[in-house]
């Protein structure tokens, strides 16, 4: 009989969301892996690390990411794991994310099996996608995102009700469909949390954010401000600085995006209008000819960057918000 998962008592309504990982493999070497691919995350509580209320009680966004290593859950099935959060009177996370053989064989994208921590289909994540989807865990579209990943990358082939009867081996599911994430472990420069050096200040996200984090350049700054409030080229809208905050706090110089990002909490007020990502104007914004702003979406393909011109910037996040484009109108996959 396998013990209890290390998870902390339910917290009511007050609820702490979250990503329990489970060790379901034998192979120190991958589970370490995956461990580094994931990052330095807030909130993670490890069972040898302390108590999972002081993990969370020590970020400014409550978050909490239970890593499950106890050698009596090697072996551990989906099943298994299932049937440990049915203990009553316990925190149920929002998402499982478990490793297994497929993540031993793997070791370009190391998938990881995942399913909702109530209920849903299982699907496949590779470990900076479930490290990206953590860093944002109280965006109201979080669930959709969730959603589209059990869609794109589910764990189980089912047939249309028009399709003749298949059973596909692996390989075949495989060819199908790849896990959630395969762009982000493919990048030249793939994302990563690193613990910042001090403490950053929550971002409210009150309207679009553009966050500086490079601070060698004040006329570059002013410039870009600017050139995102009144591009000169649209009829509609004269002036979109209503629509973006420009954050210039010296607290995030030098801020990653993936610290920036986990910094970014909705707003309550239910008439703010934004969108799903957070700008940042970095060291490649403001130093290179163009001043590209990079764009860090917060929703599906979570932290999966690129950059627009600053011109662009306000009828971007307009039309996002309004729901008239999506993300991949925006994309430019040659960036």
């Amino acid at each position: 009989m396998r013990p209890p998962l290390p998870l902390p008592p339910d917290d009511g309504e007050s609820r702490v969301p979250g990503i329990l990982l489970v060790r379901t493999d034998s192979d120190d070497d991958v589970w370490e892996d995956v461990l580094w691919r994931m990052g330095e995350l807030p909130g993670m509580y490890r069972s040898d690390q302390g108590d999972a209320a002081d993990a969370v009680a020590r970020e400014s966004i409550p978050r909490r990411l239970i890593v499950a290593e106890d050698p009596a859950w090697r072996g551990a099935t989906s099943e298994d794991v299932s049937a440990a959060l049915e203990r009553p009177g316990i925190w149920v996370p929002d998402l499982v994310v478990l490793t297994d053989d497929r993540t031993v064989r793997n070791a370009d994208w190391r998938p990881l099996l995942a399913f909702r921590g109530s209920d849903g289909y299982a699907f496949w994540i590779t470990p900076r996608q479930a490290a990206m989807t953590y860093l944002v865990p109280d965006r109201p579209c979080l669930s959709s995102t969730i959603d589209w990943f059990s869609e794109t990358a589910p764990a189980e082939f089912e047939l249309e009700e028009d399709e003749e009867e298949w059973e596909p081996d692996e390989e075949d599911l495989w060819d199908l469909y790849e896990p959630a994430g395969v762009e982000l472990e493919s990048l030249n420069a793939p994302p990563r949390y690193t613990q910042p050096a001090r403490e950053l200040p929550p971002l409210i996200q009150q309207a679009d954010l553009l966050v500086r984090t490079d601070f060698t350049d004040d006329a570059a700054w002013a410039s870009l401000v600017e050139r995102v409030c009144r591009p000169g080229r649209n009829d509609v809208i004269d002036d979109f600085g209503d629509y973006v905050d420009f954050v210039d706090d010296p607290a995030f110089a030098g801020a990653t995006p993936e610290q920036v990002m986990a910094q970014v909490h909705p707003s309550t007020d239910k008439e703010a209008m934004n969108s799903d990502v957070v700008l940042i104007a970095d060291a490649t914004t403001m130093r290179e000819p163009g001043h590209r702003v990079l764009v860090v979406p917060l929703v599906d393909q979570v932290g999966f960057a690129f950059r627009v011109d600053p011109e662009v910037v306000g009828g971007m996040v307009v039309n996002l918000a309004l729901g008239n484009m999506d993300i991949d109108d925006w994309r430019d996959d040659e960036a």
